[in-house]
């Protein structure tokens, strides 16, 4: 194709105004009236075949329209009269009519054009009509009827929808970010109806969501599936070839796939990445790729936009908006620039950016997976989403390396068959352990050799810890802990004390990889173990609540942490007293959790106390003190102390970099907050 034609023709659809649009043509065309004219008509019929298959109904004020000829107010056919014409596309006309039999009732019809009726029109058209009454959901315009007129144009009856796209109701409408979530779960809720019925939209957008009220509630209306997909069989008997160079779709809203130019590999996952666009122009006011960007470039330059630029997180996104920008965005949701930045980051971030995911196989595998995430996020539940871990960003490069990665499963291999075997070996010197009364003489008894392999087992676990080697694919390992965890349950039963002992082992390298649910599971196990073994206090018992409270502070769980760790701090004070190693430790914990809670004050002074006993006991440069000293940092910088902020921060990076390196992520939480204190401090 003629990408100078191309890259003219999508800028030249961009100027609605048609003054500009002929004096852009006159510009670029300048000379070459073989170019002006094949633009022309490329524009008039792309704008007619958008308006009939791609675009909302435009409403029509009757007073400065002329109908269509063929048909008029007053016009009966079949059982409905012809009230309004209320749209009009290149192709066919929306009537507003009333039906007279078997009810009463008002609806919209679709009919088209007398001479235009071609063979292709007619089969996008049935098609259109064929997918729309497979659906059966509140959210889906409905399919009434369908029959031809007397002259034998095919028409369909559908429920009227008087309504404004999702984004205009939501600006219009001041709506706050919770209740424009809520209202786009009705929108996942309506997609994944579709795909249950075989349908796939392919043209997810504000201009095909629609924001109607019924009975004072706001109700979201998914219409236009001109250009939707059957995922098995087909929607009409007819066939509809679609042009080679012709893209499926609108280009903002489009998936990696669509961008091919091919229908051959189109699922459902495809509605999922424009389902994840609609949601980030929802909070964020604009779409992942800037329309600008895409109205400026040419034909292969939107194809590879599409496909290889990864988009900013929302929370990211709206940061780069000037100040009016940033203040009227804000408003339009009911906050300000830096409480909409604060309430985009996390969890929204991770949800939005799955579902634009370039590889499709790491969205979200229906619609009802996203809405349901999207409820955990209203709820204050953990989400499913999740940042790329380590080894998923470093997975990119290892690809390219499969040797290496097959060399390393082959280490992780032998590592679980040498885990089974110690996990043998334990579970003998287990049971050997109650004869241990009787084992008087020796200098090695049945029951050191048990606690000696016990340590064995968590050095061979804590040695596989991502955090000291990352870069090796953790698959293997989460599985070697899954299955560690099994024996210790059935070989361990009658050692409460020592499966504690592991299950905390197990805790730390699943908290590790991320998987926090997991982690919180082994802490909780291990703590009951301890009460049934200790009683009320004991160093043990705080040092699981101490995890406990922690990994439920980074996997949000907030309250529940906040809880843990001060009975931690309780029982390490009645214990070791307020100069002791383990309370510091606790108070670090606690002061990080506040600080997720808002806590600021609360968490500064935790975290001065914990810095104080660190640094007495362990020295002003231990790594200890230099991890509480991020705490302090950021409950600092949140409370407009900027500049003091920064000198702890810069002495927390000083200690933490020369110790764990500078890739390492305690260093990037440093950098995270000391460029937030920079930013936030001007």
């Amino acid at each position: 194709m003629d990408s100078r034609f191309d890259s003219f023709f999508l800028q030249a659809r961009e100027l609605t105004s048609p003054e500009e649009r002929a004096a852009f043509l006159d510009e670029v065309c300048a000379g070459d009236a073989g170019l002006r004219q094949r633009l022309e008509a490329s524009l008039i019929a792309e704008a007619e075949a958008a308006d009939f298959f791609n675009e909302a109904v435009t409403l029509i004020d009757p007073g400065s329209q002329t109908a269509v000829p063929g048909e008029e107010p007053g016009t009966v056919i079949g059982t409905y009269k012809l009230l309004q014409q209320i749209g009009e596309g290149g192709f066919g006309t929306v009537w507003m009519a009333d039906q007279q039999a078997p009810v009463r009732r008002r609806v919209a019809l679709k009919i088209i054009k007398p001479g235009l009726d071609t063979k292709e029109v007619i089969t996008r058209f049935e098609q259109e009509r064929q997918a729309l009454a497979m659906m059966d959901h509140a959210n889906i315009a409905r399919v009434f009827d369908a029959g031809a007129t007397q002259s034998g144009r095919p028409f369909f009856v559908m429920e009227l929808v008087r309504g404004v796209k999702i984004t205009e109701y939501c600006d219009e409408n001041g709506l706050d970010i919770p209740d424009r979530v809520r209202l786009f779960i009705q929108v996942c809720h309506a997609v994944h109806h579709a795909h249950q019925k075989g349908i796939i939209h392919r043209d997810i957008k504000p201009a095909n969501v629609l924001v109607t009220i019924n009975d004072g509630e706001a109700v979201v209306k998914v219409i236009d599936f001109g250009v939707a997909k059957a995922t098995q069989g087909s929607l009409t008997d007819a066939t509809l070839f679609t042009q080679f160079h012709q893209m499926i779709g609108t280009p903002a809203y489009m998936s990696p796939e669509q961008a091919e130019m091919t229908s051959l590999d189109i699922d459902t996952r495809s509605d999922i990445y424009s389902l994840g666009v609609l949601l980030y122009e929802l909070v964020t006011g604009g779409t992942p790729i800037d329309t600008a960007t895409l109205a400026r470039a040419g034909l292969d330059e939107i194809r590879r936009v599409i496909r290889e630029v990864t988009p900013p997180r929302p929370s990211a996104r709206v940061k780069t908006l000037s100040a009016g920008e940033l203040t009227t965005t804000a408003k339009r949701r009911r906050t300000d620039g830096a409480k909409l930045t604060t309430s985009l980051r996390g969890d929204l971030d991770w949800i939005a950016m799955m579902c634009l995911e370039k590889d499709r196989k790491r969205r979200y595998d229906s619609a009802n997976a996203l809405a349901l995430d999207l409820e955990r996020y209203l709820g204050h539940g953990i989400v499913t989403a999740r940042p790329p871990t380590v080894s998923y960003l470093l997975g990119r490069i290892v690809r390219r390396h499969r040797f290496g990665v097959a060399a390393a499963a082959a280490a992780l291999a032998a590592l679980l068959a040498g885990l089974g075997i110690a996990l043998w070996q334990y579970s003998r010197a287990a049971a050997a352990e109650k004869e241990q009364s009787r084992l008087k003489e020796g200098a090695l008894t049945e029951a050191v050799r048990s606690r000696q392999v016990a340590q064995l087992l968590q050095d061979m676990l804590s040695g596989v810890n991502p955090a000291q080697a990352r870069g090796r694919d953790t698959t293997i390992l989460r599985e070697i802990l899954d299955r560690t965890d099994n024996r210790i349950a059935t070989d361990l039963k009658d050692q409460p004390e020592v499966t504690a002992d592991l299950r905390i082992t197990l805790g730390k390298v699943y908290h590790a990889v991320g998987e926090f649910p997991k982690a919180a599971a082994m802490h909780r196990s291990a703590l009951g173990l301890y009460r049934r073994v200790f009683g009320a206090q004991h160093a043990k018992i705080q040092g699981a609540l101490n995890n406990l409270g922690f990994v439920l502070a980074e996997g949000g769980q907030l309250e529940e942490a906040e809880e843990a760790l001060r009975e931690a701090l309780a029982m390490s004070q009645a214990l070791n007293g307020r100069e002791h190693a383990d309370t510091a430790r606790v108070l670090s914990s606690l002061g990080y959790c506040l600080v997720r809670q808002g806590k600021f004050a609360d968490a500064e002074a935790c975290s001065r106390d914990a810095i104080a006993v660190l640094e007495k006991l362990r020295g002003p440069d231990s790594t200890d003190a230099g991890g509480a000293m991020v705490s302090l940092g950021e409950s600092l910088a949140r409370q407009h102390k900027f500049p003091e902020a920064e000198t702890v921060l810069r002495k927390s990076l000083a200690i933490l970099k020369p110790a764990y390196g500078g890739d390492h992520p305690h260093v990037a939480d440093v950098l995270a907050s000391l460029g937030y204190t920079l930013s936030r401090g001007g």
